[in-house]
């Protein structure tokens, strides 16, 4: 299975997107959100990881999100994807989780 949310689908939810990407740190908040309502465990560790570790920490949330919901893909894309474009994944994530569950 992969992501039912485009990577750059931003005109699926633009209001995800305008804050994801018009705010500062706001697609960092979208991203640990997202893991907090897709595991259940909070969004402090997710958006220390994202804050701290940059586009390692948004890698290993983004496989988090991939884990839960048995989305195909690998670390290594996780974290390519995040170098790349943070505030993509991050949205993209938001999304997706917000598709899956109710936020």
């Amino acid at each position: 299975m992969k992501f039912q949310e485009e990577l750059c689908g931003c005109f699926s939810d633009i209001s995800v997107c305008l804050f994801g990407c018009l705010i500062p740190g706001g697609f960092m908040c979208q991203q640990a959100y997202a893991v907090d309502k897709a595991s259940g465990h909070g969004a402090v560790l997710p958006y220390f990881l994202v804050c701290c570790l940059g586009c390692i920490g948004g890698g290993i949330n983004r496989n988090k999100i991939r884990e839960i919901y048995t989305i195909d893909g690998s670390i290594m894309e996780d974290l390519v994807i995040w170098w790349c474009c943070g505030p993509c994944a991050g949205c993209q994530e938001y999304r997706e989780v917000k598709r899956r569950k109710i936020i």
